[in-house]
């Protein structure tokens, strides 16, 4: 009974002493952490706050410390890590959210933006000019596709464009597109058939993005063509239903597409990835493949883009697109290539500018590799796109 008696007499001294310890450890992290952050030494407190949290020592002020060090140095990915884990003890943590709303509008992510700013009161919405309904911006694009076919004209392509924030966790973007092009279907055994068409498509595109969390995303879109050619006029339909997952440092997207393309049943199934190696877009990759089904015919389309800041307010992106291209369904079914002529190969390089908080320029030039089944003959085309957006 009496060594009983000590066993119990050390075991309490035992746990007592580890839990001063663990305090002892707690308040260095508190207070060395808290000295970091007033230095605004945020390098050395992202590094401190890792150990740290490796060691065990973890609670909601060190993360949240560590989600601003993370932010002010660009990684914007780990910063949202470390506010998910803020969110867990309080989720109404006014700085928290509004600074995870910060890192969703620098990732381009706003259905996860919106998300956040739902959780904040009315004082620091109107404070931050954040609104439910809000228009979140509109913009521009124009372009033509000139090529070396004798029997193919210049193309041009317009779109017009409108974001907006329904409420704080739907969106909704709009498009109007117009596209045309001059056809010789003239054949060589037919030298009385010297007609000229223009292929004219008129399109209108409608995309929602509901948050049912920060990370998860569900999309619908829906786009209409109106085609006119050789007298003739098509209506086709395209629908979309996805959803968007975001990580740390990726984010994965699985979308079916499907509906009528002029005279034929079409689906498509994508699966992508975004890659994100510093938590921001100052470098990220993107990669998709797609199984498409068009009447009878299956194939599979593969996608890659890489992209990178070259400079302050220059970012640059390169892209290409290997396989058969005909109806092939991109960007959430924001662009149909349903030309004349197959596509069989696209490459891509898109050069972004920063203007100010509001306008952002943007100029691509594209490649690709045809196919005039009329004329037996491969031909290349080249397209050159300016672009104009404007947030608000």
């Amino acid at each position: 009974m009496g060594e009983r008696k000590y066993v119990l007499i050390f075991t309490f001294l035992f746990c007592l002493n580890s839990a001063r310890a663990q305090v002892q450890t707690f308040e260095q992290a508190d207070s060395t952490s808290a000295t970091l952050f007033g230095r605004a030494d945020w390098s050395r407190l992202a590094v401190f706050g890792k150990q740290a949290i490796k060691n065990g020592i973890d609670f909601p002020e060190l993360r949240s410390r560590m989600g601003y060090a993370y932010m002010m140095t660009g990684n914007y990915k780990a910063a949202l890590n470390a506010y998910d884990q803020v969110f867990k003890n309080n989720s109404y943590n006014q700085d928290a959210r509004y600074y995870a709303y910060l890192c969703h509008l620098y990732l381009n992510q706003e259905p996860g933006a919106s998300y956040n700013g739902a959780y904040l009161d009315a004082e620091h919405q109107q404070g931050f000019n954040l609104y439910s309904f809000h228009i979140l911006s509109t913009g521009l694009e124009t372009g033509i596709k000139y090529n070396d076919n004798y029997y193919r004209g210049t193309a041009a392509y317009n779109r017009i464009f409108l974001q907006t924030r329904l409420n704080w966790k739907l969106t909704l973007d709009l498009s109007a597109i117009y596209y045309g092009q001059s056809v010789n279907n003239k054949v060589l055994d037919e030298p009385h058939d010297t007609a000229n068409h223009l292929d004219r498509q008129l399109e209108y595109y409608a995309r929602l993005r509901y948050a049912i969390t920060e990370n998860i995303i569900i999309l619908g879109a829906y786009h209409y063509l109106n085609t006119n050619y050789l007298d003739k006029t098509y209506d086709s339909h395209i629908g979309l239903l996805g959803f968007k997952y975001t990580d740390t440092y990726f984010d994965l997207q699985a979308d079916v597409n499907f509906g009528n393309m002029i005279d034929k049943k079409l689906q498509q199934y994508n699966a992508g990835i975004t890659w994100y190696p510093l938590g921001n877009l100052n470098l990220y990759a993107i990669s998709r493949e797609s199984y498409q089904r068009a009447g009878s015919n299956g194939r599979m389309i593969f996608d890659e883009r890489a992209g990178f800041k070259l400079m302050k307010n220059t970012w640059l992106e390169s892209s290409a697109t290997f396989s058969n291209l005909d109806d092939y369904i991109d960007a959430d079914a924001l662009y149909i290539y349903n030309a004349i002529d197959v596509s069989k190969l696209k490459l891509g390089e898109t050069a972004f500018y920063q203007i100010g908080r509001h306008a952002q320029l943007q100029l691509n030039y594209s490649f690709e590799k045809k196919t005039d089944e009329t004329h037996s003959l491969n031909y290349n085309q080249y397209a050159i796109t300016a672009g104009i957006l404007w947030k608000f």
